[in-house]
């Protein structure tokens, strides 16, 4: 939303670090020094109308982004939580958090216009202290990730629609442009919103369940801790088990993944994967856990998945559909045809470009439910 009639160069610097240039860079495309665009970003100076065009265009924003509402200093403190390949370099993670930023920004406007489903904060475990990481023990974690499943009514089978679980649970999800930054996913806590940010170039919908699963348990189990204890190494590793078996749990209950687990070898894996929608990894990971498989017998299977070259790209992946978000764009529908402010007037106000907000929030795709048989229904009010 445009609060001032003046050029603010902290949107400025935002929008140069989602594009993920330099001063440099950005000098270079203008033709300007690079001390002039750091005198922009600190308000030192004042960039002539041309300008301003001129960098809008090479940032891919409207002029009105540099005049709108500023993510504030301490949207930086929270917790942010990475899914990562390994060790993410600073710039990438300065991307990542301020187009968490951008996107916070816009959920914002929205939820002033339309009632969306409210995350119920009671949910997440809390520590002694948010100061210090105390490990969750593995019945904590079981109880916890049943405790969404009964939230729901789930019985102890596969979740149809992890996604659009999430998203009835209050938790946003987007998806961006992160490959080249090496992370598969991020999660954060944000006003006491959850957010979930997926990686658009992966393409397995069970990877994809799988990371949902995964920042949801941070979300549930570490959003409370400081960013200062949350990046310390040493919490790290146990952080990680924690997310994962919180997803193995939620995706595939011991009561249910128990009564399947019938026979063995990886032709009836593969075909439990397309039953509950997990990769065949992530099938034994979750039967080592629950002492369903012998630890020998689960070595002995990674092992066929390595001569298989299955660590990668199991069979099947290319045929389960990928879930998609779909809250925002029953959103960006209810705002054009209830109250008839169209993603143009959206774009305006934000500064971000209607093609950007079509793509974020899968803008002419429509609502699902948890239950594929039941009718689709609206849970969007109008904020009165």
């Amino acid at each position: 939303m445009i609060v001032k009639n003046k050029f603010n160069g902290k949107k400025l610097e935002q929008a140069r670090k989602i594009r993920n240039l330099t001063l440099q860079e950005v000098a270079e495309a203008t033709g300007i020094s690079h001390q002039s665009i750091s005198k922009y970003e600190k308000n030192k100076a004042i960039p002539s109308r041309e300008m301003i065009h001129l960098l809008a265009r090479l940032l891919k924003f409207e002029t009105t982004f540099f005049y709108s509402e500023e993510v504030e200093d301490r949207f930086f403190e929270n917790s942010f939580i990475y899914r990562s390949k390994a060790c993410v370099a600073k710039k990438y993670k300065d991307q990542t958090e301020n187009q968490l930023g951008m996107i916070h920004l816009l959920v914002s406007n929205i939820k002033k216009r339309v009632n969306l489903p409210k995350f119920d904060v009671n949910l997440i475990r809390q520590s002694s202290s948010s100061a210090d990481f105390m490990p969750t023990s593995d019945d904590e974690i079981e109880t916890l990730a049943g405790s969404i499943r009964k939230k729901f009514g789930l019985s102890d089978g596969p979740i149809g629609n992890l996604t659009n679980l999430c998203e009835k649970l209050g938790v946003h999800i987007f998806y961006l442009n992160m490959n080249h930054q090496g992370i598969d996913a991020c999660s954060v806590l944000i006003d006491n919103t959850p957010y979930i940010v997926l990686n658009r170039d992966i393409t397995s919908a069970v990877r994809i369940r799988f990371n949902i699963a995964h920042e949801l348990g941070h979300i549930m189990l570490h959003s409370k801790n400081t960013k200062k204890v949350l990046n310390k190494k040493q919490h790290s590793k146990r952080m990680e088990y924690e997310a994962n078996r919180f997803a193995s749990a939620l995706l595939l209950p011991e009561s249910g993944i128990a009564k399947d687990l019938t026979a063995l070898g990886l032709d009836y894996l593969v075909m439990l994967k397309k039953h509950w929608m997990v990769s065949v990894q992530a099938i034994i990971y979750r039967a080592e856990q629950l002492e369903l498989f012998t630890p020998e017998y689960c070595l002995y299977l990674r092992q066929q998945i390595s001569r298989k070259k299955w660590r990668q790209k199991e069979p099947f992946d290319d045929e389960i559909t990928i879930e998609k978000p779909r809250l925002f764009s029953h959103a960006i529908h209810y705002l054009n045809e209830k109250l008839n402010i169209s993603i143009s007037q959206i774009s305006f106000e934000s500064g971000v470009l209607a093609d950007e907000i079509r793509e974020l929030c899968n803008e002419g795709t429509q609502l699902n439910t948890i239950n594929h048989h039941q009718p689709q229904v609206s849970y969007l009010k109008r904020v009165k």
